[in-house]
């Protein structure tokens, strides 16, 4: 039962972002996905501000989630052009805000972990439109399959480590951090990433043509290196919520937890992707 709720889950949020992809190409009104990251990264700064208040740090909440829709707005409105400009301003209000916070280790704390929760939810999902909305003058259907790729590869490793794993696995990879991942799941999820990349790829002629014909390794290298970054995010996020003593981030999906369960390996996974596409293979 709690398998099905699970798959259940994941099939309706699937096809709500799918939807929203569409939409996006289809009526080029790409701003649609920015509102869509917008809601899911509040969502996640919540359950951060949570976490940080199990861990005894607390945080002023109105403070430092205001500075998440101000940092996607520049996101939809200038085309990410001042993202940085808005991060840095950003960062230098939460280190600001705690500077005169005694003790003075109490202060640190606090500010750390203001900059590093902007850092870790807004900042690393902002990729996420950096992604989809792809080089100067691409076309927006084009802009949509760039995003469907990272998230089939970053779904594809989920999967596949975690069937796999369940099935076959036998030895285990992080059993102080994630007792329940194994080296054959791992091993799963890489080649479920490439299948889900593969998938992807064929939506867009831009991409068959890559994939296809000019430059299949590519998509074996973005399958590593995605896989690698998407497991390193989970076990972030793993270590995070044993340090706090939960077992789940939230309730965000019925069988998936919060909304930090089900990005978590996607934070880490985006800018790895971004980086490989936009600076290795100048593809967008």
């Amino acid at each position: 039962m709690n398998l099905l709720r699970r798959l259940a889950s994941a099939a309706a949020a699937m096809a709500v972002i799918f939807i929203v992809l569409y939409v996006g190409a289809r009526f080029e009104v790409q701003w649609i996905v920015g509102l869509v990251i917008m809601v899911v990264a509040y969502l996640a700064s919540v359950e951060y501000l949570q976490l940080m208040k199990k861990l005894g740090i607390s945080l002023a909440a109105p403070e430092f989630l205001i500075w998440v829709p101000v940092l996607t707005l520049s996101l939809i409105f200038f085309q990410a052009k001042y993202a940085d400009v808005v991060m840095m301003c950003a960062i230098a209000y939460q280190v600001l805000r705690y500077l005169g916070a005694m003790p003075h280790l109490t202060g640190l704390i606090q500010a750390a972990a203001g900059v590093f929760g902007l850092l870790y939810i807004p900042w690393l999902l902002h990729y996420f439109q950096l992604i989809y909305l792809g080089s100067p003058g691409q076309k927006p259907h084009v802009g949509a399959v760039n995003a469907l790729v990272v998230l089939l590869m970053v779904w594809g490793y989920d999967a596949g480590a975690y069937f796999v794993g369940k099935s076959l696995g036998r030895h285990k990879a992080f059993p102080n951090v994630s007792p329940n991942k194994t080296w054959e799941g791992v091993v799963g999820g890489f080649i479920l990433a490439v299948l889900g990349g593969i998938v992807g790829a064929t939506f867009s002629p831009v991409w068959r043509n890559l994939v296809f014909w000019d430059g299949f390794v590519h998509l074996l290298i973005a399958g590593v290196l995605v896989g690698c970054a998407a497991q390193l995010g989970d076990l972030f996020a793993s270590k995070l919520k044993r340090a706090a003593g939960v077992k789940d981030t939230g309730t965000f999906l019925p069988g998936h937890g919060g909304a930090i369960d089900r990005i978590d390996g996607l934070l880490f996974a985006l800018p790895a992707f971004y980086f490989y596409f936009h600076y290795a293979v100048r593809f967008f």
